[in-house]
């Protein structure tokens, strides 16, 4: 730990401390933690008997996923501490307060981030935005609201961001770092969960149509967008970089049972197995190449029993994986990129009534998987929906996209009582609980502060 005070004395020294703020989201974005969970809770993911809490709803105040909340939050602290040492930097000329802003802007898009993961799984939490100098104080806080934590903190760090960062252009060798498309995606989907579908627009046509943060383009083969030797390609707007030789391996294959052995020995719920209704929607719609890019059948010659699906996305073939087994891989964990900006342009544009506009961005990306466009009397937020699925599944999009859109209780119910294939066990009998869609705040964190009240129906 270093001192504040004894080293954080020009921007070189802060750029340091900005990479004790980049690296929780090695901790977030890896095993057990935020992609797991979501995945679980979504209709694409699944344990294998379809009886995990997560997926059946029946979560109680003992299944908080503490470790989201604490990763979270140390991200917060960490960026918040920063912050407030390049607040009281007094930049030697104008170079040097342009490399301030924009790791001020770094700082603050991390934050933000942190934040809208942190009230989109528990909802209201605590608002932070200045160091501590005194830690007894980080207690009695209380719970901020929700919308008060997106005003206050998430649209104006994000804002910030988006002026202040540099372009990916202007990254080259360190692409890991927050860039200026990385905070106008982030502010366009944080828009669009506020359901503010013109601000979302406004702010997506910034990096899709004026290019103001640079050039992204999809890359024309859909399996090289996931390539762990393929990192930080034109179509990437912000990603998690893992590298085993660097120490800061990824363990998230680990979870999604790759092997077969694994999948037939699971013990308990933390594993992530694939939901045929989910195979039987990418069959049904004629995908093959997207289809094939996120899932592994499990289909082995000459086997007689039902080898369930597993996810392939962020992981090495299946033919690499006991060389990684100790080790961990360089996969790295693709939080957003250029094909989920297209569609997200493409949902604001179709809400706000330009379905012929919205049209061209979404059958940019259907057409990179050589599937046919689709038509203006075909559009509508569940066509929307669907593609979103299609093209990112296992990529933590779809549980936040159903519950921003008011789909997440028919939706999922529907997928958890309706048998598919080899997929019978029913383990509910009526609609998941409105309640159910928020995680209980941990029971450890209510223990040291009485002031965070735990979430309804916990």
């Amino acid at each position: 730990t270093l001192s504040p005070a004894g080293f954080y004395r020009n921007p070189a020294e802060m750029k340091t401390g900005l990479v004790g703020c980049y690296k929780v989201l090695q901790s977030i974005y890896n095993q057990t933690d935020l992609p797991l969970i979501v995945e679980l809770m979504a209709d694409d993911g699944k344990d294998r008997f379809r009886t995990s809490t997560w997926q059946t709803f029946k979560k109680t105040n003992g299944d908080s996923q503490s470790n989201i909340w604490t990763s979270n939050f140390k991200m917060i602290a960490n960026s918040n501490t920063l912050l407030t040492i390049m607040e009281k930097y007094t930049p030697k000329n104008a170079d040097e307060e342009k490399t301030i802003k924009s790791l001020q802007g770094e700082a603050r898009f991390l934050r933000a981030l942190a934040y809208f993961n942190l009230v989109r799984i528990y909802g209201p939490v605590p608002l932070v935005s200045e160091a501590f100098s005194d830690l007894s104080t980080a207690f009695g806080i209380g719970r901020t609201p929700v919308n008060e934590v997106y005003s206050k903190l998430i649209i104006p760090d994000l804002e910030f961001a988006a002026a202040n960062c540099l372009k990916k252009s202007e990254l080259k060798g360190e692409e890991a770092r927050a860039s200026k498309g990385a905070a106008l995606t982030m502010l366009g989907k944080v828009y669009l969960t506020l359901n503010d579908h013109q601000k979302a627009a406004e702010t997506l046509k910034k990096l899709i149509v004026d290019k103001e943060a640079g050039s992204y383009s999809l890359l024309p083969n859909f399996k090289d967008v996931f390539s762990s030797t393929n990192k930080f390609h034109a179509e990437s707007i912000f990603e998690v970089n893992f590298n085993i030789a660097a120490g800061q391996p990824s363990y998230w294959y680990r979870w999604v049972n790759n092997d077969v052995g694994l999948i037939w020995g699971i013990t308990g719920s933390t594993n992530l197995l694939v939901e045929h209704n989910l195979m039987r929607e990418f069959v049904n719609n004629g995908e093959k190449i997207r289809y094939t890019t996120a899932i592994d059948s499990g289909y082995i010659a000459a086997s007689t029993i039902p080898v369930q699906a597993w996810v392939i996305k962020h992981t090495p073939a299946p033919a690499q994986m006991k060389q990684y087994n100790n080790t961990g891989t360089d996969n790295n964990y693709v939080i957003t990129r250029y094909a989920d900006a297209l569609l997200m342009y493409a949902e604001a544009l179709m809400v706000l009534g330009k379905k012929d506009e919205a049209l061209d961005y979404l059958n940019q990306v259907r057409t990179r998987s050589q599937l046919k466009p689709i038509t203006t009397a075909q559009l509508n937020i569940d066509a929307i929906l669907h593609e979103r699925r299609m093209e990112l599944a296992f990529e933590g999009h779809r549980y936040f996209d159903l519950v921003r859109t008011g789909k997440a209780v028919e939706v999922l119910t529907k997928a958890i009582i309706t048998p598919v294939d080899y997929d019978t066990n029913i383990a509910i009998s009526g609609p998941i609980s409105e309640e159910q869609l928020i995680l209980p705040i941990p029971v450890s964190e209510i223990e040291k502060d009485q002031t965070l009240p735990q979430n309804p129906g916990y």
